[in-house]
């Protein structure tokens, strides 16, 4: 009998083990543990997220289904994430569109005719290409860091900080990205941004 006891309280701590670790995995959803030499050091998704996302100017006025945000951590900085996605995919793409012309970079209709004149580039010339739109924000500038042609990846600079953006999507849901450095190190934010597009889902 007492077998059969320990038998049983083996088997519950070992679903009670299995389901933390699914739940506490689940709460990550998106994101994963590491970004380069980034560390997840936190994250939050469901209404905190979204509350935190209401504050934020461009991405606020994507509609909402599910908001996430993190923060990875490095000894060479700390970089934020934030994640707004809506439920139906054209509806992402057009806030997106209308945020991206908001903030001075090109319509969804004006990209491909125009990007020559948005100054594709890398981290070297960037600030040199950038005009000022307002007293916060510069004009979006489209980096060329990418090798294939999509997600086209933004960045504006407000105030000190430096802001990348851009736009996922795939048949039945569309997610804007914003990401926020807090690393005077250009090169490594950029480095770190490639890999964020391409690891984060």
């Amino acid at each position: 009998m007492k077998k059969t006891h320990r038998v049983i309280a083996i088997v519950l701590i070992v679903v009670l083990a299995a389901s933390f670790l699914y739940l506490s995995d689940s709460r990550k959803s998106i994101f994963t543990e590491k970004v380069g030499d980034m560390t997840l050091s936190g994250y939050d998704s469901g209404d905190v997220a979204a509350q935190q996302i209401s504050k934020m100017y461009g991405i606020k006025d994507i509609p909402l289904a599910k908001a996430y945000s993190a923060v990875y951590r490095s000894n060479r900085g700390i970089m934020r994430i934030w994640v707004a996605e809506a439920s139906d995919h054209n509806a992402a793409n057009d806030a997106f569109n209308a945020m991206n012309s908001m903030l001075g970079g090109p319509s969804g209709n004006d990209e491909h005719g125009n990007s020559d004149n948005m100054g594709d580039m890398g981290s070297r010339n960037m600030y040199s290409n950038m005009d000022m739109m307002n007293n916060n924000f510069t004009k979006p500038v489209k980096l060329d860091i990418i090798e294939f042609e999509k997600p086209d990846v933004y960045v504006v600079k407000e105030n000190n900080s430096i802001n990348y953006y851009y736009f996922k999507m795939n048949y039945n849901r569309g997610r804007v990205y914003w990401i926020i450095f807090d690393s005077p190190d250009l090169d490594y934010q950029i480095s770190i941004v490639k890999q964020a597009v391409m690891e984060i889902s």
